[in-house]
């Protein structure tokens, strides 16, 4: 594959992209409930998702599986207060959300800077500690937020609302814009800004 593809339909998402050494990762997605299903055939509800998607579903069956299957049902979504006595909390442990918007590592580097800025802070005694840590989880919180919520949205795997649809049908044959919500979905687009009313007004008017 040259970039990524994603796919969602109403409890299901297929989710490709090109990793190491030519081989591509393809990720399916069911609702959590369903995980017992699931569990009960995994090679078959696997392949039988992928079939949603009949150009990849035949190039699926053209190659060659290179690892086992691994999955869990077990992703819940939390904020926990990222620091205390002696300890600090970065990325997936102090924010953990549903991995449908692949924000993890974007989360860690992002606090990683927040949380030094805050210790340099502290150290170099230009704010108390805990002031600065604070400071820290706020603006943690602050950044996090709109993706936090977009992901929780996303995750159900239910169809779009008729607003979020019609914003989606809109973007056929837009790739401005399309990167753009792309990058909202990957965290190199502030979600807020996407989606503000201005620019969603901009994407619709051309259709």
């Amino acid at each position: 594959m040259d970039g990524a593809a994603i796919c969602q339909r109403d409890g299901r998402v297929v989710i490709a992209f090109p990793t190491n050494d030519g081989t591509t990762c393809i990720l399916v997605g069911w609702r959590n409930h369903e995980f017992h299903e699931y569990r009960s055939d995994i090679e078959g509800n696997y392949l039988k998702t992928i079939e949603l998607v009949p150009d990849l579903a035949e190039r699926v069956r053209a190659g060659r599986r290179e690892e086992r299957f691994v999955g869990t049902a077990d992703l819940p979504n939390f904020f926990r207060k990222p620091y205390g006595s002696g300890w600090s909390l970065v990325g997936d442990a102090g924010l953990h959300r549903d991995p449908i918007t692949a924000q993890g590592i974007a989360d860690a580097f992002r606090d990683a800077e927040l949380l030094a800025a805050a210790i340099d802070a502290g150290l170099s005694r230009s704010q108390p500690l805990d002031a600065a840590l604070a400071e820290y989880e706020r603006k943690r919180n602050e950044a996090a937020t709109p993706i936090y919520e977009l992901t929780c949205q996303l995750a159900v795997l239910k169809p779009p609302p008729p607003e979020l649809a019609q914003l989606f049908f809109a973007l056929q044959g837009n790739q401005a814009q399309t990167d753009r919500l792309i990058g909202a979905i990957v965290g190199t687009v502030a979600v807020q800004e996407f989606f503000s009313p201005e620019n969603v007004r901009q994407i619709v008017a051309r259709v």
